[in-house]
C-alpha cells in the first residue's frame, strides 16, 4: 500500500515537471504596437480637443469652396483617429459616416460647403485602445 500512495503522490508531480519542459513559458503583459519604432505603449492616446468646423469660400477658381473640420491632436502615441460624420433626421441623430485618418492628421478635408444638419466628432486609438471622444463641431 505504501508503494501505491507514492505512485499517486509522484505521478502528479511528475506530470507538471513534463508539461514545464514541453510548454512554453507564457506571460500575461502583451507589448502593444506603435508607430515608434521600440517604443512600448501601455495606455490609450489622450482624447483630441477643439473641434471645430470652418467653411472658406472662395479660391483662386470659382467654386473653389471648401470645408475643413479641425481639432487638437493631444497625443503623441496615436495610430491614428477616427473621424464620424452624424446627420440630423427624424427620429434623432443617425451616423452618417465614419473614416479612419493617419496620424498627426489634424484636419479632415470637404470640397464644398457641408450641408446643414452635419455634426462632427473624432477619436484617437492605438494599439492599447481608444480615447474618449472629442467635442462635437457643427
Amino acid at each position: 500500500m505504501a508503494t501505491r500512495f507514492m505512485y499517486k503522490a509522484l505521478a502528479p508531480a511528475a506530470l507538471g515537471i513534463a508539461l514545464s519542459l514541453a510548454l512554453p513559458a507564457t506571460t500575461t503583459a502583451c507589448p502593444a504596437s506603435s508607430n515608434t519604432p521600440g517604443a512600448l505603449q501601455l495606455d490609450p492616446p489622450a482624447p483630441p480637443s477643439n473641434c471645430k468646423s470652418t467653411y472658406y469660400r472662395g479660391g483662386p477658381r470659382p467654386g473653389d469652396d471648401y470645408t475643413v473640420v479641425s481639432w487638437r491632436d493631444n497625443s503623441t502615441n496615436e495610430d491614428g483617429f477616427t473621424f464620424e460624420a452624424w446627420r440630423n433626421q427624424p427620429g434623432g441623430w443617425a451616423l452618417a459616416w465614419s473614416r479612419n485618418v493617419a496620424a498627426d492628421s489634424p484636419y479632415f478635408y470637404f470640397d464644398g460647403r457641408v450641408p446643414s444638419g452635419y455634426k462632427f466628432r473624432v477619436k484617437a486609438f492605438n494599439a492599447s485602445g481608444d480615447s474618449a471622444w472629442s467635442n462635437w463641431a457643427h
